[in-house]
């Protein structure tokens, strides 16, 4: 900016400068000299007067710049392992590693030595942690990941009180804690970052790269694939190969814990930057965690060997994948009114199944009135359990009590009073089937004790379609009823029942615990062959929400619901309106396959999915300790199913896990030891405390130190004592995933990051320039400038060069 110093010369350098040009224009028209030099040596003569006339004002450039180590300016520089595997385009010695030792090179008058003639600078580098740097000499690029989100947060939050000019960011982008999609929601409002200058460097793989982007397991009641693996992977400039891309596949393993091939697909590469999705359908032989490794591999195809193509880096070929099927049995409780075929099938379907365990509560002659008796000389006890052992007659049952066996019960007092009549009870199974048996058997009491197993223990409630169940067993206007899916009016049976065909609806076709064949060919070839059947509780009343999974139809074409299911409070539950399912297994032909045992199986599976068990773990992220912490919530209640408050935890972390070498050859040595953690022989042990934002809830975190698989286990103790059954958990730390997920430069997350923060991307061979630049943009703390214009040694040599080159031409043209 100029300003004027006198004002007051104002008017007299205008009149100078008028009188001068009029004077000196008329002595240049005479002469004997050509015009164009008289005029020339005349303008010579004006230029001269004119800035003596404008030095008369005393004019003066003002400004501001940077307070010379008033303000901050930071440089941080990611060290995680990503940076010394993409290579240049012209060299494939040359890493982004070493561009950034030669950026970083403290040599004189560097850009880092420019900078810190103006400025205080703070070096820093990140990888899972930020630190301070005191020289760059010393850095190694070995860091396992990169979270440049936390390094964000933590020196934004340290100098958030201090005048910071900017930071300059020396980084690939490829981040294992931020995105160009979540940017503001992981580096939050609160945080105001300072220009950030991302350095940018020309790199770019020489090779091809093939990595696996993403991974999802899904775990169904199905029995032919009960646990569903789909992997995509990436292909990544596979251009650059001379071969042609027909002639490439992509293979892809998974490996169990043992080091055994469960599996293995190849799919040809028809687009050179395709991604291509594998799929995966296993039954896992063991229970409870367990962890695979999905191993991807590009081949060339070749004569008896196919030959694997080099790639940037193989850190992005596999993944470690957890599955959790379950170490404990599922109980489930089965009631009925009398024997029946249905029981033996069902217990037969599940006799070999290690997650079910079924017990059976059977009624089998009901009470009768007290005055009836039977027996000789007074006995009122039932001489059907009379003989059988050397009880008296008061431990017999009497007449005017149901006769009820039990089937599997886990000891001699396990439901010997029947059904249970207390939580304590009841909610020890995960499930209840009630088939033919009627509401008069339960008091009042225990009708509202089945709908609270379902609505607040969450358990499975599934009733059979028998011939006292539902509207005929006198279920209406019952606290059952209100957990049943379809409304118990009466309704109008069948004209014909004698013989009613099923078949699946839309609902059902979409459920795999419903089907039964691998495709919808087969299935329709199932239906068609099953048998008719002559037993149905009609309804035609489904409540909201629920929905119909099969149907019946009678000879008239008339469509009656078959098979309905609903969520309900913590729990679900089903009606099975056939009650002759047992004719579908004794009409089998031997060529048939078993399908009634594996649709109860089924069934029951989906029946018992997502039981809340009384120990209970879960992990999340706990990114407010340190970008790898994870938080482990233990929910624990009581017999009731109510929080539970005063109990002890304690956590065992196993691990970690790489599946390179199996679980017996790992040793103490290769596990982490956390500070405030205790060191078992077989892992650590964390002390959960009590969650203060929810009851019954504990939680402890935890901060690895390696990468792998980590197995975690849950003991709990009540406060009487009270050992409850543990539950067991996977966590699978592996940052390299992130870290080695794109192959270069995440130029679109640096992009954004200068965007966002007022920054600007620097080219690494424009540091000097960038550093020069830096006293022209605005920073915290400025300073005002002046320099007076008759002070500048310039203008006085202009005005004497002006003179002199005048007279200088006139004397060469002979002017006077």
């Amino acid at each position: 900016m100029i300003s004027i110093g006198s004002p007051v010369w104002l008017i007299p350098a205008v009149f100078v400068a008028v009188v001068g040009v009029l004077v000196v224009w008329n002595a240049a028209g005479k002469g004997r000299a050509s015009d164009q030099v008289r005029r020339l040596a005349g303008m010579f003569k004006v230029f001269a007067l004119f800035l003596l006339a404008v030095c008369l004002i005393e004019p003066v450039w003002s400004g501001v710049h940077p307070r010379p180590h008033s303000n901050l300016f930071l440089v941080l520089t990611d060290t995680s392992q990503s940076h010394t595997r993409w290579s240049k385009e012209d060299s494939n010695d040359a890493t982004l590693e070493a561009d950034f030792k030669q950026a970083l090179q403290p040599t004189p008058e560097s850009w880092l030595d420019r900078l810190g003639q103006d400025f205080e600078v703070h070096q820093f580098a990140f990888d899972r942690r930020v630190r301070t740097v005191r020289e760059f000499d010393d850095l190694t690029w070995t860091g396992e990941a990169s979270a440049l989100g936390a390094a964000l947060q933590s020196v934004g939050s340290r100098f958030e009180e201090r005048h910071v000019g900017g930071i300059v960011l020396l980084s690939d982008g490829n981040a294992t804690d931020l995105s160009a999609d979540n940017l503001s929601e992981t580096l939050g409002e609160n945080v105001k970052l300072p220009p950030l200058y991302p350095v940018q460097f020309d790199v770019k793989s020489s090779l091809p790269d093939i990595a696996i982007v993403s991974v999802s397991v899904s775990e169904t009641p199905f029995e032919d694939a009960p646990v569903s693996l789909q992997c995509d992977v990436r292909i990544h400039d596979l251009s650059m190969q001379k071969v042609s891309s027909s002639d490439l596949l992509v293979e892809c393993c998974l490996v169990d814990s043992d080091g055994k091939t469960v599996k293995t697909e190849r799919q040809a590469i028809g687009d050179p930057d395709a991604t291509l999705p594998f799929r995966f359908q296993f039954r896992p032989i063991k229970t409870g965690v367990a962890f695979y490794r999905l191993q991807v591999t590009p081949l060339e195809l070749g004569g008896e060997t196919d030959t694997p193509l080099p790639e940037s880096t193989l850190a992005n070929n596999s993944r470690i994948v957890k599955v959790n099927r379950g170490s404990e049995k599922h109980r489930i409780l089965y009631v009925c009114g009398r024997p029946n075929w249905e029981f033996k099938f069902l217990r037969r379907s599940v006799e070999e199944d290690d997650q079910i365990d079924l017990v059976g509560m059977i009624r089998v002659a009901k009470r009768e009135a007290k005055f009836d008796f039977r027996g000789r000389d007074g006995q009122s006890s039932n001489s059907l359990f009379r003989g059988f052992k050397a009880e008296t007659d008061e431990e017999t049952e009497k007449y005017d009590e149901p006769v009820i066996v039990r089937l599997n019960t886990k000891d001699a007092d396990e439901l010997r009073a029947g059904f249970p009549k207390d939580p304590k009870g009841l909610f020890g199974f995960d499930a209840l089937i009630l088939d033919d048996v009627e509401a008069e058997f339960f008091n009042r009491d225990q009708l509202t004790l089945i709908e609270k197993f379902v609505s607040e223990r969450g358990g499975g409630l599934l009733m059979l379609g028998g011939a006292e169940c539902f509207h005929t067993g006198g279920y209406e206007k019952t606290p059952v009823a209100d957990a049943l899916p379809v409304y118990l009016d009466r309704a109008q049976f069948p004209e014909s029942s004698a013989r009613l065909t099923l078949d699946l609806t839309r609902e059902g076709w979409l459920q795999p615990w419903v089907r039964l064949r691998p495709t919808e060919a087969d299935e329709h070839d199932r239906l068609k062959t099953m048998p008719a059947f002559q037993t149905l509780n009609p309804t035609q009343g489904i409540k909201p929400g629920a929905s119909v999974m099969s149907t019946v139809s009678d000879a008239n074409g008339e469509s009656w619901p078959a098979l309905v299911t609903q969520s309900y409070g913590r729990g679900r539950s089903g009606a099975m309106l056939v009650g002759d399912l047992w004719r579908w297994q004794v009409t089998r032909s031997e060529e048939q396959p078993e399908d009634l045992p594996k649709a109860w199986r089924q069934t029951l599976r989906w029946l018992i999915a997502d039981v809340q068990q009384r120990v209970g773990v879960e992990m999340t992220t706990a990114s407010d300790v340190a970008p790898e912490a994870v938080r482990v919530n233990v929910r624990v209640v009581n017999e009731e199913f109510l929080p539970l408050d005063n109990a002890q935890v304690q956590i065992r972390m196993s691990g970690p896990v790489t599946l390179t070498e199996t679980e017996a050859q790992l040793d103490d040595s290769t596990r982490s030891e956390p500070s405030a953690e205790t060191v078992a022989s077989d892992g650590i042990v964390l002390n959960a405390e009590a969650s203060l934002e929810e009851p019954g809830v504990y939680t402890a975190v935890f901060v690895p130190k390696e990468a792998g698989a980590w197995t975690v286990e849950a003991e709990v103790a009540t406060g009487e004592g009270e050992k409850l059954a543990a539950d067991k958990a996977g966590w699978i730390y592996e940052p390299q995933v992130e870290e080695f997920q794109r192959p270069g430069i995440n130029d679109a997350l640096l992009t954004k990051l200068a965007e966002q923060t007022g920054g600007e991307m620097v080219d690494a061979e424009d540091l000097d320039d960038f550093v020069s630049k830096l006293q022209s943009k605005p920073m915290p703390v400025v300073e005002a400038w002046t320099m007076p214009l008759w002070d500048q040694p310039l203008v006085f040599l202009i005005v004497l060069c002006s003179l002199v080159g005048e007279w200088g031409l006139r004397r060469a043209n002979g002017l006077p």
